[in-house]
């Protein structure tokens, strides 16, 4: 009985084929309350607000006032909705719309677009109830309401969602949060929250559905049992489809002790068959068949046969299960009675589909027509072009002999013109063997420098050796020491062809769109062994994911070389952290340590202004005085800039930016996380 019952369960978001969730319907009564808000002595009772619209609009055509007749119509239209006659209700909102267009009222323009879109969603007719939202949604911002945007976006987030379109809905709905958060309204802010892990649950992505459901609990006011009790079972549905049926129903039953008892009947209904389905999974029939007969008095209150038939059918299979086939056979009737009703909303759900097929096909027709009407008149300036054409060649044979005539002087200008080209050429060319030559120049020179000395010690070593008079204890002292150098010496011969390929090269790189994230983790695990020697502390603080366009080998050179200067002028105990923002087009990116700093006399000469200039670590670490020259070589070619900011004896934070690539399409929002690696 479990699958029978499971599959009668209105999982959070799921769509009908046929038609709209009622569940969706119901959610939209809450805001139909906000369009007859500003009427005066508008009742709540959509009953006798019905017969208040119909008297205020029979008034109206005495007096022949547009304005009472819009707002007759307006609160004849919210009536109709409320008591499921969706039809009925678009008919009169879309009265109120055309009249209030006709007096340029826009504040009730969009309000009329709200309640139109919402009739016509109700209906299923997707494709007129995105238009309707849409013009509700300029009018609002013509507005500057963003009360009023953040309801149309959420509506527009309950529809993308109606018909999948999973990023649309993510999209909707947090333009909606932003609204709601702006205006500090926690209610409608926990509904929307509640809304968007309802469609990660529809994806699948359940552990995010939970983070969403959750933060929607927070939100909401504690007093606010009403979105409480939406989010606890939203929570239990998510817990029903990874198979955890204890922790569902813990969240069902708190739910059913929250929810207030002027909640949406709907809903309301749902939650208890959810709760009889869960009990039932645990093979507690006797709670599933309380759960469903308190269901069904809500189902009955409704007014939805399709509600009121699924309890039905659950509970003939819940007495089917107890052996108490005569009550089956009622549930069962009752259920057959109901299909009727239920097979008219699906027909009603087909009929607003095909209609909206239908105006669909009669607008690709028409623009059909407009493409042919297009094509003659297309034909008809060709026509025209070519007589044109023809008495223009006359004229051409004419300014021929004269151009021939002012071409020989043309001829002339143009050698002048290509030696000019030549002679700029040439000197462009001596500029760049000027520039190589100085840096063959700077390349000896640090090679016969930074070389010669890790040499020297390798070979004074090795002939310690060879000669065996050197001490097991100098051995490994010298040893350890003559590894540090090589260390240094290695890195230098890495910026040392990195600098001479980037001098040889130019301005050739290939931009791409990277990761930054990963690649700062990847540069940290490379320098954690020369941290953890220092017991120095790396944090990477950058946000997941950091996306920028520039060339991979380059940022890698730049994150690993700002890093390793972090470490080597950091003392231990220090920390080094890696953090970034979003400023614009561009991400800026800033290492910051608890170093030493740079003296303010060595501030020109960090980027190599007046050569090669490097100073020992804080462990007596060599550099080669070319890496923060690379750096900022490498960070200006991808279009960034590299600066840096020191005090002396507490650290330097070095900052370089780059251009922000776009996200991926239909890209989900993730929370910000942060990768640390401890020395």
């Amino acid at each position: 009985m479990a699958t029978a019952l499971l599959g009668l369960l209105p999982l959070a978001g799921r769509a009908a084929s046929n038609g709209p969730d009622p569940a969706l319907t119901q959610s939209f009564d809450a805001g139909l309350a906000e369009l007859v808000g500003a009427i005066p002595l508008a009742p709540a009772n959509p009953q006798a607000r019905l017969r208040y619209g119909l008297s205020m609009l029979r008034e109206a055509s005495k007096s022949r006032s547009a304005d009472k007749q819009a707002a007759g119509h307006r609160l004849v239209g919210s009536a109709h909705h409320e008591l499921g006659s969706f039809a009925k209700a678009a008919y009169h909102f879309r009265k109120a719309l055309q009249l209030d267009q006709q007096q340029q009222n826009q504040p009730n323009v969009a309000v009329d677009g709200l309640g139109l879109g919402n009739a016509l969603l109700s209906q299923g007719d997707t494709g007129q109830a995105r238009q309707v939202y849409h013009l509700a949604l300029q009018s609002f911002a013509q507005q500057n309401s963003r009360r009023g945007r953040a309801q149309v976006e959420n509506r527009l987030g309950s529809l993308y969602a109606q018909q999948r379109k999973w990023g649309q809905a993510l999209a909707s709905h947090s333009r909606a949060l932003q609204g709601w958060l702006q205006h500090q309204d926690s209610a409608r802010a926990a509904a929307t929250l509640n809304a968007i892990g309802n469609v990660y649950c529809q994806q699948g992505a359940y552990s995010r559905a939970l983070y969403y459901l959750r933060k929607a609990m927070r939100t909401a006011a504690p007093t606010d049992s009403l979105r409480q009790s939406e989010s606890l079972t939203s929570i239990g549905r998510v817990y029903r489809a990874v198979g955890n049926y204890d922790a569902a129903l813990t969240s069902f039953k708190q739910a059913t002790r929250l929810v207030p008892t002027t909640a949406p009947t709907v809903p309301h209904a749902q939650l208890y068959q959810a709760l009889a389905a869960t009990y039932d999974s645990l093979g507690q029939v006797s709670a599933a068949e309380r759960a469903l007969h308190q269901g069904l008095v809500l189902a009955r209150r409704s007014g939805s046969a399709l509600l009121l038939s699924q309890h039905y059918r659950a509970l003939a299979e819940v007495y089917r299960q107890r052996g108490q086939f005569q009550k089956s056979l009622v549930m069962l009737t009752r259920f057959t009675s109901l299909q009727d009703s239920v097979f008219a909303q699906e027909r009603a759900a087909q009929v607003a589909e095909l209609r909206t097929r239908y105006e669909s096909e009669k607008k690709e027709r028409e623009i059909q027509l407009l493409i042919k009407d297009r094509q003659i008149q297309d034909a008809t300036l060709r026509r025209q072009k070519l007589l044109r054409n023809t008495l223009a060649v006359g004229a051409l044979l004419l300014l021929i002999i004269v151009g021939g005539l002012y071409r020989g002087r043309q001829q002339q200008a143009r050698v002048n013109r290509l030696l000019e080209r030549k002679n700029a050429a040439i000197n462009r060319q001596k500029e760049e063997l000027t520039r190589l030559n100085q840096t063959k120049d700077t390349l000896f020179s640090v090679i016969s420098h930074d070389l010669r000395s890790p040499l020297s010690s390798l070979y004074s070593l090795l002939t310690l050796l060879n000669i065996g008079s050197l001490p097991p204890e100098r051995l490994a002292l010298h040893s350890a020491r003559l590894t540090r150098g090589l260390n240094s010496t290695l890195q230098l011969l890495d910026n040392l062809l990195n600098w001479s390929a980037a001098q040889m090269k130019g301005d050739k790189i290939r931009p791409e769109r990277l990761r930054l994230d990963v690649l700062a983790e990847e540069a940290l695990a490379l320098l954690l062994g020369d941290a953890e020697r220092k017991n120095i502390l790396l944090q990477n603080q950058l946000v997941v994911p950091t996306l920028v366009r520039a060339d991979m080998n380059m940022v890698r050179l730049v994150l690993r070389n700002l890093l390793g200067n972090a470490i080597k002028f950091t003392p231990e105990g220090g920390s080094v952290i890696l953090t970034g923002a979003q400023q614009g087009t561009v991400w800026s990116i800033t290492v910051q340590d608890t170093g030493i700093g740079i003296q303010q006399a060595d501030h020109e000469r960090v980027f190599g202004k007046n050569g090669p200039f490097t100073t020992p670590g804080t462990a007596r670490e060599k550099g080669t005085g070319l890496g923060l020259q690379l750096c900022k070589d490498f960070v200006e070619r991808n279009g960034g800039q590299l600066t840096f900011t020191t005090q002396p004896g507490q650290g330097t934070a070095f900052t370089f930016t780059l251009p922000v690539a776009l996200a991926a399409p239909d890209a989900q929002p993730a929370p910000a996380t942060v990768a640390a690696a401890a020395g």
